[in-house]
């Protein structure tokens, strides 16, 4: 039970602590700041005089005001069970993701050359625009379908607006809205992340979509207000001004059905639903034939079933109509009665909950094949249930999002750039653990505890066992050499693999000369940046160059793999680990934490423990052809039959730190 009441205490106030929520503090301020000085400047207002206009009693202490802070409430103790039921944005995308595989028949890189700058900005746009765009058709149909309207009048029979009308809404209503941000969501970012791969990066403030952050602190909660402020008569085509929207709240009949937008006004006025604000108006909020009910809890919840089923029974044949039953006598009461208790139950029933204490929840970036193998492993030593959330992006968000409520005991990524995106976000709870501190050395750890490293990948050269001369090359640093002129291929400077091994040149050398030893790489280039790594040994194969820098895992990959033509390409290189005569050569890693909010840390613990064991470590080696972390678990035959591997000891953690500078000197040499 006290699990259950902190898990409402923190939905409820969720959205005043959340910048991706409307009614975010920092957001209510600002509209508070632009209301007075809206009062001050344009209407000659004392400050004092503003403030007691905007703060009024008999606004904000209005029946109809303390409706609004009861259905909060009460609707976010029905969602706190029904938002687990739902489907999840993740497996809509990784579902529209996969289908586009089928539909184009394999993977399709669009823009190739277009900055990731320009990617991000495309995405937030699209985001932004098709989110608005779908809210207005959505908000239209509440209005204009009879069954939908039985529920949406809800929100309108609010009589004063305040900011936290916007949550005086049916149930039924918020379903709706939710599925459609799960929909038009999922659907941006699978696209965009198909098309455009790791470059599909959102824009954000405080994790808020950048264009809707904007939009909020420039006084969003002014729309419910008594507060008129009006853009113009231009502006207001193309933004929804707080009076256009207080205007869509009329009881008036010249402003019924106008400015269903939510942001963009573009749609009204392509719908024909465009009201022009202009001139102060004196407006009622509400529906006609409110009554002294329509403030009551009974007549906000469930007299809108009884509407819409009385919509539903004039288009059935009145001799079968089933309704009218339904909507009779005792009959209704024990209907009511019914729907309350099956409200009330979903808010107060929390799937995950029941069973937090029983399996150990992980999400993962690893693909589902090269873990499962761990799991089942540990399932065989411990007993325990593990069940794994996969995806190759967007854990991170979806971690925020759920906040407290979060189901993830476990974290596994790869690349000490995700990792350090958890860290940042403050997604992993620092762990002390003798076991970790003693099997993984300190290079390969969080200082703080927060992440671990539990496998290593060396960043090797790969060069065409044809090209003889290729044996002069040693070092990173040899590939700067004009010799190699036309000869090097590469994947984008800014994939992180690359973007680590130039941060560690800065650690090692500066960042003078780490852009000169970049620059020369990409003068040496025989094409474009372009592929993944599998992609620079086939161009090796193929004799389009000579020289590639790639992860020593791919090799190992394509050595084995049951294409006969992947192993055609692995059998044209050699490997070269450089540096081995100075600092070694440069690791990334495959690592993880344990998830903030975990309600399983002591079971998380012990499989991050259990990675490092010597059994799980073998594991990596004969799956993904990777590194031990443990020292004292020896490196595979097959890894040692490859080359000398000494690791360069720089502390792992320095790159996430350097990343930022590597980028730059990436961008600045075009690679």
């Amino acid at each position: 039970m006290e699990t259950l009441t902190l898990d409402y205490m923190d939905q409820v106030l969720d959205p005043f602590l959340n910048p991706r929520k409307r009614v975010f503090v920092g957001y209510l301020f600002a509209s508070f700041v632009i209301a007075i000085s809206a009062s001050v400047f344009c209407m000659r207002a004392s400050v004092l005089e503003a403030a007691r206009g905007f703060l009024s009693h008999e606004v904000w202490w209005s029946r109809s005001a303390r409706a609004d802070y009861q259905l909060l409430l009460i609707n976010q103790a029905m969602l706190l069970g029904v938002t687990p039921r739902l489907v999840s944005k993740l497996a809509v995308a990784t579902l529209i993701f996969e289908s586009l595989h089928l539909v184009f028949d394999g993977r399709l890189a669009a823009l190739p050359n277009a900055p990731g700058w320009l990617i991000a900005c495309l995405l937030t746009v699209t985001m932004f625009v098709l989110d608005d765009a779908a809210k207005y058709l959505v908000h239209r149909a509440l209005h204009k379908w009879p069954v939908l309207w039985c529920f949406h009048q809800v929100h309108h029979s609010a009589a004063t607006l305040t900011p936290l009308t916007v949550y005086r809404t049916h149930p039924v209503e918020s379903l709706i809205f939710a599925l459609r941000g799960i929909l038009v969501q999922s659907l941006v970012v699978a696209c965009f992340i198909y098309f455009f791969g790791e470059r599909a990066e959102l824009l954000t403030v405080l994790g808020a979509n950048l264009l809707l952050f904007i939009f909020n602190v420039t006084g969003s909660n002014l729309r419910h207000s008594h507060i008129w402020i009006s853009y113009g008569r231009v502006v207001e085509h193309f933004f929804v001004s707080p009076a256009q929207h207080q205007i869509h709240h009329s009881v008036d009949l010249d402003h019924h059905d106008r400015n269903f937008g939510a942001v963009l006004a573009i749609w009204d006025w392509l719908g024909g639903s465009l009201y022009i604000a202009s001139k102060r108006q004196t407006i009622t909020f509400g529906v006609k034939r409110a009554s002294a009910a329509t403030h009551d809890l009974k007549t906000l919840y469930i007299s809108p079933f009884f509407n819409a089923a009385r919509c539903v029974a004039c288009l059935l044949p009145r001799k079968s109509n089933p309704m009218s039953r339904l909507l009779s006598g005792k009959t209704k009461r024990s209907t009511i009665i019914a729907i309350v208790a099956y409200l009330l139950s979903i808010g107060c029933l929390d799937p995950d909950k029941a069973r937090a204490d029983e399996v150990l929840n992980i999400y993962s970036h690893r693909q589902p094949f090269l873990i499962q193998p761990f799991i089942d492993t540990y399932k065989a030593q411990t007993g325990t249930s593990v069940n794994v959330v996969f995806a190759s992006k967007g854990l991170a968000q979806r971690l925020l999002a759920e906040g407290a409520r979060s189901p993830a005991d476990v974290i596994l990524t790869v690349d000490i750039a995700r990792l350090n995106v958890y860290a940042d976000k403050n997604l992993l709870e620092p762990v002390r653990s003798k076991t970790l501190e003693r099997d993984i050395p300190s290079h390969l750890r969080d200082p703080n505890g927060r992440w671990f490293a539990f496998s290593k990948r060396a960043r090797v050269i790969a060069v065409s066992k044809a090209a003889s001369d290729t044996g002069e090359i040693a070092r990173y640093e040899d590939l700067a050499n004009p010799k190699w002129r036309g000869r090097i291929c590469s994947r984008p400077g800014s994939h992180v693999y690359n973007r680590a091994l130039i941060a560690s040149f800065i650690d090692t050398m500066g960042v003078e000369k780490t852009e000169a030893w970049a620059r020369g790489v990409v003068d040496n280039l025989a094409r474009r940046p372009q592929g993944n790594d599998r992609a620079q040994v086939k161009a090796i194969y193929e004799g389009v160059c000579d020289i590639a820098i790639i992860n020593n895992y791919y090799f190992g990959k394509l050595k084995h793999s049951a294409k006969e033509s992947q192993r055609a390409w692995a059998d044209a290189v050699r490997l070269i680990f450089p540096n081995q005569a100075d600092r070694g050569s440069h690791v990334n890693i495959s690592g993880g934490g344990v998830a903030k909010h975990s309600k399983n840390k002591r079971e998380a613990i012990r499989f991050l423990e259990f990675l490092t064991s010597n059994q799980a470590q073998e594991l990596y080696g004969a799956i993904n052809f990777e590194y031990p972390v443990n020292p004292d678990v020896p490196i595979p035959i097959e890894l040692r039959s490859w080359g000398t591997f000494k690791e360069d000891q720089m502390p792992i953690s320095r790159i996430a730190k350097l990343a930022p500078d590597a980028q730059k000197i990436i961008d600045r040499v075009r690679w």
